[in-house]
């Protein structure tokens, strides 16, 4: 969509009238001109807020000076284009979203007085855009590291559950598995087998049997011979 196929309708009379011509009547200035129509080109909604932002530059009581809007509008324009801007030595992404919440807060920061007007150049405005940037990166990295923490305790899991049960598994079918199980330590407590008896009557045994058997010997001598005395 160009701007000329956009319009402004007067509030008055409703008249109509594209916006490239309403620039071009109220701007005299060719670069200021290509500009803002640049600008609104890259987003209408961003456009609107970049006037609005333009004149936080004017000084009071004086017309805002055409290389003035020039100066700012130059350098935001690149930056608008490509999403981001250059601070402190390095690159700052900054979405038409994020520079849309940027002048948001530049017009609170002048509503409330802290920010006092008329405004030399962009650097308010990318300090609030380099501050949101990082803020954004820090919670991107948090994000990061929350999922990096939590992949690694689901292979964790992984590992203790299903993991170890398979390794188990696979090793006790594979050759050799019973010969590298650790056999299981005797227990020094456990009682002793008894030993096994010898065979036959033992010698304490043996001698009692030839001690009776000789009384009986003598008790059977000494009864024969009463008998033949008689």
């Amino acid at each position: 969509m160009t701007l000329a196929q956009l319009t402004n309708t007067c509030p008055a009379c409703g008249a109509e009238e594209s916006l490239d011509a309403l620039i071009m009547r109220m701007v005299d200035d060719d670069q200021v001109r290509r500009l803002i129509a640049d600008i609104l080109t890259v987003s209408l909604a961003l456009g609107s807020l970049a006037l609005r932002y333009l004149r936080l530059h004017k000084p009071a009581k004086q017309k805002l000076r055409m290389e003035r809007v020039a100066a700012v509008l130059g350098e935001l324009l690149p930056d608008v284009q490509r999403h981001a801007i250059t601070r402190k030595g390095r690159e700052w992404a900054v979405p038409v979203e994020s520079w849309k919440l940027g002048f948001q807060a530049v017009f609170e920061a002048a509503e409330k007085g802290t920010l006092k007007a008329p405004l030399d150049g962009n650097a308010y405005l990318y300090e609030v855009l380099m501050r949101m940037a990082d803020k954004a990166e820090a919670e991107a990295e948090r994000g990061a590291e929350a999922k990096r923490r939590q992949q690694g305790r689901s292979y964790s899991d992984s590992d203790n559950t299903g993991g170890g049960g398979q390794a188990k598994a696979v090793a006790s079918v594979l050759p050799g598995a019973a010969a590298s199980t650790p056999a299981t330590p005797a227990n020094p407590t456990a009682p002793r087998p008894l030993t096994a008896p010898p065979a036959g009557p033992s010698l304490y045994a043996r001698q009692v049997a030839a001690q009776n058997a000789a009384r009986q010997a003598a008790l059977r001598g000494e009864t024969t011979s009463t008998t033949g005395e008689q």
